[in-house]
């Protein structure tokens, strides 16, 4: 019973932190004009998930929770932004948990790289599926990947100080 309300605890806690975040980001400006680009530092509470052994199917409910969450507080509930970040958000905490639970190759950055990576492909699979209708919106990849390089690094920094820093519980699902 103790291990489980930890669990829901530490899932409330990243829910929390991910969804300020993701509002607080909506402020943040680009340096480069890319439509509907976001910095994507909501995803450091989902890696820290991965990471901290969480679960696959507990990240996928704090990747959906803070999409829901952030978007209502930053009045983007259910327009294409909406779509696509959940889209994107699903599948970054989807393939960084496959990877961190399935491989041994990867560390925290490599981890969040991936993350990023199909973050950004799967939004722009959504955009030119639903929002653009077209494959043109390919060529924006190389400027999110650019971004979400960085972010990346960001995040795997910062998730990187908070295990150094802390002592988080391993959960298991």
């Amino acid at each position: 019973m103790v291990k489980r309300t930890k669990r829901i605890s530490h899932i409330a806690i990243l829910t929390a932190l991910a969804s300020a975040i993701y509002y607080v980001e909506s402020f943040l400006p680009m340096p480069v004009s890319v439509p509907g680009a976001r910095w994507g530092f909501s995803n450091f509470p989902l890696l820290l998930s991965v990471v901290s052994g969480i679960g696959v199917t507990n990240t996928l409910y704090i990747a959906l929770l803070k999409t829901l969450l952030g978007s209502i507080l930053s009045g983007r509930f259910l327009s294409p932004m909406f779509w696509m970040g959940l889209g994107g958000s699903l599948a970054s905490a989807l393939f960084m948990s496959l990877f961190f639970k399935f491989t041994n190759k990867f560390g925290i950055l490599g981890i969040s790289e991936i993350g990023a990576f199909f973050s950004n492909a799967v939004q722009l699979i959504i955009a030119s599926l639903f929002i653009v209708k077209s494959p043109h919106i390919f060529w924006y990849f190389p400027y999110m990947l650019f971004f979400g390089i960085i972010t990346a690094f960001i995040n795997a920094t910062i998730v990187n100080y908070i295990l150094r820093s802390v002592n988080l519980d391993r959960f298991k699902s």
